[in-house]
């Protein structure tokens, strides 16, 4: 056996295979499994390790896939702490034109982007904190298109708009929206809106958004959010930035009820969120009526099918992005805080 200190400079290109034993997956606690590893893919999932591979013994560790984190903001934190707190894989939804951008194949954490933030000129965030070139100020619906192409030529694999009318605030108009729409869906991409109000998902549902990287901030209600389920939305909640807000719980849960898809996602940099799984996003998800199963879905197979990831599930020949727990995650969300080990793409990060 071996302990993880001898493991922290193993070349994830190493072909030798490496034993993970004894751990136990939530829902399935009787029997303890071994996960292989060979270079940066899982290489098999069974009770007992292949003879002479070496081992690293987790008795008592709760194995599950490394998360999702689907709406950061990497400016205010570091790969290093993102992935020793259990995720693997981030989509930067906004920032300075190349803060998400540098860390791309410099890191062993997945980074996506959405580049620079498209808003209407004086729109949220031009005039606040987006004033280091987070927001990009479109003027028109030609300007739109120019826009929607230098964020895909930067890279980025999913378009974001604000559509945010607080302290009158302006909107896209509905052409404008819909030239956003169809000139990332000519590459294949996404629009997620960062939306306001009730009013300002209803411009989105009309100008074809099809992902809300927030629930509405202010007055949304039960009923807007089931028609955001009935366009079929896929929605990245971040309840813990609202605080103690039931109204935002029952938003949720309606959106739920109507067959709405849920993304976990932290804000990472908003609102006192930190690096890593975090408990209160998961432990607020619970109180919308999600169950313990359904909220790690959503942070793991779930964010996977959706973005296209070779992840989010424990099999044989996916990426080996695998975080160990403390304990049972199912039974005690807090152990979703007691990481033990990190593995991205094979390489022990954490």
């Amino acid at each position: 056996m071996i302990d993880v200190e001898q493991l922290e400079d193993r070349d994830p290109m190493d072909m030798e295979p490496l034993a993970i034993t004894g751990v136990r997956q939530p829902g399935s606690p009787d029997q303890p499994i071994t996960v292989t590893v060979l270079g940066r893919r899982i290489h098999g999932v069974g009770e007992q390790p292949p003879d002479g591979v070496r081992t690293l013994d987790l008795d008592g560790g709760w194995i599950v896939p490394g998360f999702v984190d689907s709406h950061v903001h990497m400016q205010f934190s570091t790969p290093a702490e993102v992935l020793a707190g259990g995720v693997t894989t981030v989509r930067d939804l906004g920032g300075p034109p190349t803060a998400a951008q540098s860390l791309i194949g410099t890191t062993p954490l997945k980074v996506l982007i959405a580049g620079r933030i498209l808003t209407p000129i004086g729109g949220y965030p031009s005039r606040s904190w987006g004033d280091d070139g987070t927001a990009r100020e479109i003027a028109s619906a030609e300007d739109a298109v120019s826009a929607v192409r230098e964020q895909t030529g930067s890279g980025a694999t999913v378009i974001k708009v604000a559509l945010e009318d607080s302290e009158g605030r302006p909107l896209f108009d509905l052409e404008t929206l819909q030239a956003i729409v169809a000139t990332a869906r000519e590459s294949g991409l996404r629009t997620t809106a960062h939306c306001g109000s009730a009013a300002a998902l209803e411009r989105a549902i009309e100008g074809g958004v099809r992902e809300l990287c927030h629930l509405p901030l202010h007055d949304v209600t039960p009923t807007e959010m089931q028609a955001a389920a009935a366009a079929a939305m896929v929605l990245v909640p971040t309840l813990e930035i609202r605080g103690d807000d039931p109204s935002a719980l029952e938003a949720l849960a309606a959106f739920r009820e109507a067959g709405g898809e849920v993304l976990y996602g932290s804000d990472l940099g908003n609102g006192g969120t930190a690096p890593g799984i975090e408990v209160t996003e998961v432990r607020a998800m619970l109180a919308a009526g999600m169950t313990p199963e359904e909220v790690l879905r959503s942070a793991t197979s779930d964010a996977a099918a959706y973005l296209s990831l070779d992840t989010g599930v424990i099999a044989e020949g996916l990426l080996a992005d695998l975080v160990v727990l403390g304990g049972d995650p199912f039974e005690d969300p807090s152990r979703y805080d007691d990481v033990r080990l990190v593995l991205a793409s094979g390489e022990i990060v954490g």
